[in-house]
């Protein structure tokens, strides 16, 4: 809850509040900087649904001075008029109007100072939000966002918290509204920051081409407006991809966390540093002692409580799958203590860190970390097992509350245990690539070594993926619906051609014959036109789309039997649309999801 300093957009602004619950603003006319609390007010206040009351440090000087009292006695009087909501309930407090100086540097003892100190020292055992407005002269109003630029930066702020949360479900609309707010303003800067949150919506629901496409976009746009901190973001998330492949790209993290660092981005560095270790962290010889310690530091340094719960959640876990002989000093962190009594006290110590880790997850609000916490602590604890399934059911709920289908998936496989074949189970084989799953383990009580990687992404069934009841139809004997983007990413109000085949498999009776005459019906499910209506596939069936905003569109495509009016398959498409022309790029094919019967 240290001294937050001088805040210069919204988004910034909300949050360093959220993280650390103290923001001090300086600068600007009183009626902005006002305004500009005000907004950070209302967007904290209302995603925690609490109630905001503001105080201004002119108003009880006005009201003291008629009673007499100085300077020093009216700053007490606003500390106590605090302190007084403080103790009642959580709350966001707004004190605007604090005189120049105050807000600069470590109270040394004027009234004015005392003031500051005695706000934070009257909050600080709270659970509530504080907000100080500094009245200091040698900013100006170029310090505060435009309202139009402020409300983009705040929906951008919004869809972040939820994909920290784990929860991206809510994302999209808002990223939507964004782009919309910052197109207005005439913010580019605000619309890479689009960019790159959609890419990282799409690396955490699984669906890495899209992802990596529009982190590329991002970074490259973040270039041209030099947004250095921006571009390190980027390059961090792209080279996460790499470990959901199965193929850890370290060396990419450690040069992100290097442009992180040239930059001064000290939260940015200490995240890109966390991916770097957990990269390396089961490496045979590799020091994750004494870098997750480091790292843990730098996390502290910026009150970050985020990152310190994954960093003791990642050490945690990688001390519970130490054999003893791993670390920085060849001990595995015990001190070189082997044997049962060696076990123990590892165990002991990694049940610490999950606790620690878990009520950091439970301070942030972050679902997703809380329940990939209680699940490796209870499959690690003998303490915490799967009693009578009572774990397993909490766990699956925190799961299902954030619509992580492959997270209930892996509670599943832990309960299950390891399958007579050894082939992992439908619901995970359909989300994840063979790379990851490969590296699933096994220990000798039969608990799952689950992929590090597996916790970076809610993916979604792939398209085409056989079901249980299909796998007695062998795959050649089944016809599929091939959709291909023809032209280069899609943008607002302009065409882009989408090419449709009917592709039989080579035991399909259409393999050897012509297509019969089927008819492809293309709808959209959102805000865009699809024409013309119908296509013949065995001409070549070709459509043009055309979205009306940016986001994240779905079409639906179906295959009839015009002959019979049977539907033989239907599948939905989605596509994003980027918010302005981004340059040349190789056309993919948008992935269709099955939804009926198939060919």
């Amino acid at each position: 809850m240290s001294f937050v300093g001088h805040i210069r957009d919204l988004a910034a602004a909300r949050r360093e509040l959220e993280t650390r619950r103290l923001l001090v603003v300086g600068g600007a006319p009183d009626a902005d900087r006002s305004a500009f609390l005000d907004a950070v007010a209302r967007e904290v206040a209302d995603e925690a649904g609490l109630p905001v009351y503001r105080f201004r440090v002119a108003d009880a000087g006005e009201r003291s001075g008629e009673a007499g009292r100085t300077p020093g006695e009216a700053a007490d009087a606003v500390v106590e008029a605090c302190r007084g909501v403080f103790v009642v309930h959580p709350c966001v407090v707004v004190v605007d109007g604090v005189p120049a100086g105050a807000a600069d540097a470590v109270p040394t003892g004027t009234a004015d100072e005392s003031l500051l100190a005695g706000l934070i020292s009257a909050f600080a055992e709270s659970e509530s939000f504080l907000l100080v407005g500094s009245t200091d002269a040698r900013e100006d109003a170029s310090a505060l966002p435009s309202d139009g630029c402020a409300d983009g930066w705040a929906l951008l702020t919004r869809a972040a918290v939820h994909c920290d949360r784990g929860d991206p479900r809510a994302a999209g609309p808002l990223l939507r509204r964004a782009v919309e707010a910052h197109q207005v303003a005439g913010d580019r800067r605000g619309e890479a920051w689009a960019v790159f949150l959609y890419g990282r919506m799409c690396r955490l629901r699984g669906r890495p081409e899209d992802a990596r496409r529009l982190l590329h976009i991002a970074r490259e746009r973040f270039r041209a407006v030099g947004e250095t901190p921006g571009e390190a973001w980027a390059c961090g998330e792209l080279a996460r991809l790499a470990t959901r492949s199965g193929a850890p790209d370290p060396d990419a993290l450690a040069e992100a966390r290097r442009l992180h660092e040239r930059v001064g981005d000290r939260r940015g560095a200490a995240w890109a540093h966390l991916w770097w270790i957990m990269a390396r962290a089961d490496e045979p010889g590799f020091p994750w002692q004494e870098e997750f310690a480091n790292v843990q530091g730098r996390f502290h340094e910026v009150s970050d409580r985020l990152g310190t719960a994954w960093t003791l959640h990642h050490h945690a876990l990688t001390l519970a799958r130490t054999d003893g002989t791993a670390g920085a000093d060849g001990t595995g962190g015990t001190g070189g203590t082997a044997g049962t009594g060696g076990t123990d006290e590892r165990r002991r110590e990694a049940d610490r860190l999950f606790e620690g880790a878990l009520a950091l997850f439970e301070e942030a609000d972050c679902p997703h970390g809380r329940a990939w916490t209680m699940l490796e602590y209870a499959l690690r604890s003998p303490a915490h097992r799967f009693l009578n399934g009572e774990w397993a059911a909490e766990i699956r709920h925190v799961f299902h509350g954030i619509g992580d289908e492959a997270g209930e998936a892996w509670v599943d496989l832990a309960e299950a245990g390891p399958s007579p074949d050894g082939e992992p189970p439908y619901e995970l084989a359909c989300r994840y690539p063979i790379a990851l799953l490969d590296t699933l383990g096994w220990t000798e009580t039969g608990e799952p070594l689950i992929p590090r990687a597996a916790r970076d992404t809610q993916p979604e069934p792939r398209p085409g993926f056989p079901r249980p009841g299909d796998r007695d139809r062998p795959d050649d004997s089944r016809a599929q619906v091939r959709l291909t983007l023809l032209d280069d990413v899609p943008v607002p109000d302009v065409p882009a051609r989408i090419a449709l085949q009917v592709v039989p498999g080579p035991g399909h009776p259409w393999s050897t014959a012509p297509l019969p005459p089927l008819t492809a019906r293309a709808t959209s499910l959102g805000h865009a036109e699809v024409d013309p209506a119908h296509g013949v596939p065995a001409d070549g069936a070709e459509f043009r789309f055309t979205p009306h905003r940016p986001g994240s569109h779905r079409l639906r495509f179906t295959v009839e039997d015009p002959a019979t009016g049977t539907v033989l398959q239907q599948v939905e498409a989605e596509i994003d649309v980027v918010p302005s022309d981004p340059g040349p790029h190789r056309p993919t094919a948008p992935a269709p999801r099955p939804s009926a019967r198939r060919a």
